[in-house]
């Protein structure tokens, strides 16, 4: 399996969709799968603002063979806070999430005690996932080539303490809304999430430092980027506007 990060790379490269690496491994295991995504995000040698949580919801878990959240890493060029339109390659998805961004760099596990202590502000965000597999997804074909990590978009930071589990989110188009929820349905909670990828990141042997953001998982489900105008309503911590082109 040594030779799966480099043809990640390429197709990665070359704009071309991912093989399936399950496929042809069947003895592939969610470590080995792991393995595979740290070394492919190093040989994309790009500096890396942040990780992210997939998978979060038991539905979505269900639907991809495995019975936890994954973890993904988040690339400073996937910031498209200030691209307008955004003109996307391939299909992609929308995701309304909570962001934190991290103070201090974070080397041992924390708790939902102190993890807050250790952010400087949250961020609403909009996620634009991209699993780019040729196949059918799986949990481990997404681990592997990073968890359909793509890009963000990032509202005005607040106080980490301003997060509120029952903040009511939406995402709409044209007065249509798309997508629904509440941050308190992520892994039981803000803070549960928080830990839970700050600890889940370190285990997989990656760091985290001052000024990532930690994006915690998506609230309210997902819907595809189609071109139009778009508002993610984040209720007291603000709106996100943005405008995805026809591609």
């Amino acid at each position: 399996m040594s030779d799966w990060p480099q043809k990640f790379l390429h197709a990665f490269s070359e704009r071309h969709h991912y093989d399936s690496v399950s496929a042809a491994h069947d003895e592939l295991t969610l470590d080995d799968a792991y393995d595979i995504q740290h070394r492919f995000v190093g040989l994309r040698q790009e500096p890396i603002s942040g990780y992210k949580a997939a998978l979060t919801a038991p539905a979505a878990q269900q639907a991809m063979g495995i019975d936890e959240p994954i973890v993904g890493v988040l690339f400073s060029d996937g910031d498209f806070t200030d691209l307008n339109p955004l003109e996307l390659h391939g299909q992609a998805l929308l995701e309304t999430e909570i962001g934190f961004v991290v103070a201090t760099p974070i080397t041992a596990p924390v708790t939902v005690d102190n993890v807050l202590g250790l952010m400087s502000a949250c961020v609403p965000m909009v996620e634009v996932a991209s699993p780019n597999l040729a196949t059918k997804p799986n949990a481990l074909d997404l681990v592997a080539t990073n968890s359909a990590s793509y890009g963000y978009l990032q509202g005005g930071a607040v106080s980490p303490a301003a997060v509120d589990d029952s903040l009511a989110v939406r995402l709409s188009r044209a007065n249509e809304t798309l997508l629904a929820g509440t941050p308190g349905e992520v892994l039981g909670g803000q803070l549960h999430a928080l830990v839970w990828l700050v600890n889940q990141a370190q285990a997989r042997g990656y760091a985290i430092e001052a000024g990532h953001i930690l994006m915690t998982g998506s609230i309210g489900g997902m819907y595809p980027a189609t071109a139009g105008a778009y508002s993610a309503d984040f209720g007291s911590m603000g709106r996100i506007e943005f405008t995805v082109a026809q591609t």
